[in-house]
């Protein structure tokens, strides 16, 4: 997985050619359960199982619930990642300077203000 392929599963999963139709519907199933879940219904359940086990979509929905409410939940006390982009454990102060008030892709960014702040270990930095 890299930075790009997740930006295009961000940015453009409907179109990209990067992705199997059932990784589609496995993103938009994401994308609706945090922006419309009242759309998921019979219709879209029958999409998903066209890739996917009743046991799978169920175990999807789980992981996608749980990421939802835990950036929800983290977003409530202004916590930010302990991690820059470039891998460094950083604390609360500088993971606030690289990631800003809004998230964001480590490719439009905050893998730049990473670097920046990173010393002379932005030399060993990953990209």
């Amino acid at each position: 997985m890299t930075e790009d392929l997740i930006d295009e599963g961000i940015d453009n999963y409907k179109t990209s050619d990067k992705f199997t139709d059932a990784e589609k519907v496995a993103l938009e199933y994401s994308d609706l359960m945090d922006t419309a879940p009242e759309k998921i219904d019979q219709a879209f359940y029958d999409r998903l199982k066209e890739h996917y086990s009743t046991e799978e979509i169920v175990e999807l929905g789980s992981f996608i619930g749980f990421n939802i409410g835990y950036h929800t939940f983290f977003g409530t006390l202004g916590f930010y990642p302990m991690f820059s982009p470039d891998g460094r454990l950083v604390d609360q102060e500088e993971s606030r300077r690289i990631y800003g008030d809004t998230p964001m892709s480590h490719l439009k960014g905050a893998m730049q203000r990473a670097q920046e702040g990173a010393g002379d270990s932005s030399e060993d930095a990953a990209e």
